[in-house]
C-alpha cells in the first residue's frame, strides 16, 4: 500500500467497534459495557443474541448454536431449559451485571443514537424475526446491524429478505477467498476479515500481496472493509497500511493510543 493510501486512511479516522460491548473494559454484552464504550468513544458496539425456552432474545455469548452459558455466567443450566424470568436472576461470571434482554440494547442505541451490531448465535428459524420485530419495535433499522460468519450466510441473506433496509456485515476467516464475489454473494454491506490473536490475512499477504487489492476492489464497489479483533500495535499497522476502515477491539482507548502512535510515526 502506498503513502496515498495510508493518509486517506488517517483523514478518513479509523473507526473502533466495542467486541461484545468491549469486553475489555466492562463485563462482556452489558449495560455496564455499552455505556463504557460509548464512553471510550467508539463508533458502534456488538452484541450476541440467543434465545431463552420462551424465545425471548437475551445477550449471552455462547457458541454457535449451542445453549451452554457456564463460561459467560457460571450457570450450569442451559439456556434452552430456562425462562426469561429465570434468566433475569443471572448475573454474568464475576460482576453484579444481570444478562441484558435484546431491547436494553436498543434502547440504549436509540437513545445515545449509537450504532449496535447484532450477532445471532443460532440459526433456528425465529430468531431472525423475533430480532427484526424487535428493531421495529424501536424504530432503530438506520442504527443496527445484523452481523455473522460467512459459513452462516444464509442469516444475512434472510435479514435482508425480512428487511431490506437493514445492513449486514460478514466475517471472512478466509484469506484465499474471493472477496468481492463473496460480498455481492450475500449482498452485505461490511465484510470485516476475521482472526484470533494470529493475524493469518497478514502472513497470507506477505506470500501473495493480493489483500491491498481485494480491499480496494471492495471499496470500489461501494462495501465497507473493517478487520479484527486488533490486540496490538501489528495490528492497527497493518490494517490502517492496507486501508482497512474500521477496527474490532476488546479494549479502545487501548487500540485509540495505536493508531495515534501509528498515526505519528508516519506523519499522516
Amino acid at each position: 500500500m502506498n503513502g496515498c493510501g495510508i493518509k486517506r486512511k488517517i483523514n478518513m479516522e479509523t473507526k473502533l467497534f466495542a467486541h461484545r460491548g468491549g469486553m475489555g473494559r466492562a463485563p462482556e454484552n452489558t449495560l455496564a459495557s455499552f455505556k463504557q464504550a460509548l464512553t471510550d468513544g467508539a463508533d458502534g458496539f456488538e452484541v450476541d443474541v440467543c434465545l431463552t425456552q420462551d424465545k425471548e432474545p437475551v445477550l449471552i455469548h455462547v457458541d454457535f448454536n449451542r445453549s451452554d452459558i457456564q463460561i459467560a455466567t457460571g450457570c450450569t443450566t442451559p439456556l434452552n431449559q430456562l425462562k426469561w424470568k429465570d434468566v433475569q436472576k443471572i448475573k454474568m461470571l464475576n460482576s453484579q451485571e444481570p444478562v441484558p434482554h435484546l431491547d436494553d440494547a436498543l434502547r440504549f442505541a436509540k437513545e445515545n443514537h449509537f450504532p449496535c451490531f447484532v450477532e445471532p448465535k443460532t440459526d433456528t428459524p425465529d430468531i431472525l424475526p423475533i430480532i427484526i420485530e424487535r428493531i421495529h419495535h424501536f424504530d432503530v433499522v438506520h442504527l443496527v446491524s445484523i452481523l455473522t460468519f460467512y459459513r452462516w450466510k444464509h442469516l444475512l441473506v434472510e435479514a435482508k429478505r425480512l428487511e431490506p433496509r437493514l445492513t449486514t456485515s460478514a466475517i471472512l476467516i478466509n484469506p484465499m477467498a474471493n472477496f468481492l464475489k463473496a460480498a455481492t454473494e450475500m449482498n452485505v454491506n461490511r465484510i470485516i476479515f476475521g482472526w484470533d490473536r494470529f493475524n493469518h490475512f497478514a502472513l497470507y499477504n506477505s506470500l501473495t500481496r493480493s489483500i491491498p487489492r481485494q480491499v480496494r476492489e471492495l471499496q470500489t464497489n461501494g462495501f465497507i472493509v473493517d478487520a479484527g479483533f486488533i490486540l496490538a500495535y501489528k495490528d492497527v499497522a497493518w490494517s490502517i497500511k492496507n486501508n482497512i476502515e474500521g477496527l474490532w477491539v476488546d479494549d479502545v482507548p487501548y487500540i485509540r493510543d495505536f493508531v495515534k502512535q501509528f498515526s505519528n510515526e508516519t506523519g499522516t
